[in-house]
């Protein structure tokens, strides 16, 4: 009798343990929901500081964000407070090819300098994506940020290899005051951080008409095809990878411009993104033989190249072009190239 009565206690114990768990997974989605929806309802305006990592070096630079509606939220760069230059450039030792990067980070800044449209940082379908890839965490914060309470949502990847993001958002509204995102080494790549905002009604609006001569207010731009229309464009069905890295699924379909027209898929485990560009124009290798590796899968020669965390490969294959890109493991991108190649030699 007494054995039984511990086995019922032991056996609900487990129940509510297993429950709780649950409970605290679905908080913490909801936490997410809760951030997603200040993002796109909660009107501020204020100035934060960005840190970028990129392959030339890291940047610092300062942004105003003017958030009235989901529609009028638009980000400008008001200065670049520093930048790290490789070693190469600090003394002197340019190439050609160093000059003509400096012209396309000069035009980059060019459209910095103006508004530009923000966008929402997580969507529904990337909030689920999240929840089933990532497992989450609020915790209380005790440091205030620009002024506000502030709590921290931590999202940790299930699988290895994956990024890490903390978000610190205001305990009030919910809005994002500073995100970290490290890579899978815990390494922090990128980060940006509000040193002043406001969610004054008043001072939003008074903003947001001081600078309506120089927002130029458009429509989002949707560029996202159907695979039919994906299929009148290259004139074959698109060629879907047979292996994805594990959570990811594809998100859109796009016409982008990469050295010529391509189709663009996107592929996302809600976090991270993966593209696969897809075209039957000419391109050109311009520089390429004198970057990365060259492997062969099959009889199909593929170029590597690695930029910081991310990679990207180029090859050809009946009669399409094709170049994948993505911040996952060299071997999970093999073996999605792998893949594409595999079934378009079964053609």
């Amino acid at each position: 009798m007494q054995t039984k009565v511990m086995n019922v206690l032991c056996f609900s114990a487990l129940i509510i343990f297993l429950l709780a768990s649950n409970y605290n997974l679905f908080a913490d989605v909801d936490v997410l929901k809760r951030i997603a929806e200040a993002e796109r309802d909660v009107g501020h305006v204020g100035l934060c500081l960005k840190i970028y990592s990129r392959s030339r070096g890291s940047q610092t630079m300062e942004e105003i964000i003017i958030h009235r509606t989901n529609e009028d939220s638009y980000r400008k760069v008001v200065s670049v407070v520093g930048e790290q230059k490789p070693f190469a450039e600090e003394n002197g030792r340019d190439s050609g090819q160093d000059d003509r990067n400096r012209d396309q980070e000069d035009r980059r800044r060019d459209r910095e300098f103006r508004w530009e449209r923000q966008r929402s940082q997580f969507s529904i379908k990337e909030i689920e994506l999240i929840a089933q890839n990532y497992k989450l965490e609020r915790r209380l914060w005790g440091e205030k940020i620009a002024g506000h309470e502030t709590d921290l949502l931590i999202i940790k990847p299930k699988f290895a290899g994956r990024p890490t993001k903390h978000i610190f958002f205001a305990r009030k509204n919910g809005v994002i005051l500073r995100v970290e995102d490290l890579d899978a080494a815990g390494v922090l790549r990128d980060m940006f951080v509000y040193t002043r905002i406001s969610f004054d009604p008043k001072t939003v609006e008074t903003k947001w008409q001081d600078s309506q001569k120089e927002i130029k207010r458009e429509p989002r731009p949707d560029r996202t095809i159907t695979l039919v229309d994906a299929e009148k464009f290259l004139k074959t069905k698109p060629i879907q990878p047979k292996y994805l890295p594990p959570g990811f699924q594809l998100q859109s379909i796009q016409k982008h411009q990469f050295r010529g027209t391509h189709l663009r898929l996107k592929y996302t485990d809600g976090l991270l993104d993966l593209y696969i560009f897809e075209t039957t124009d000419k391109i050109s290798d311009r520089g390429d033989q004198n970057r990365g590796t060259v492997i062969k899968i099959g009889n199909t020669p593929v170029h590597k190249h690695q930029r910081g965390p991310t990679y990207a490969f180029r090859w050809s294959s009946s009669g399409i072009h094709f170049f994948l890109l993505g911040a996952i493991p060299a071997t999970e991108m093999h073996k999605v190239v792998e893949s594409i190649v595999h079934k378009t030699d079964k053609k």
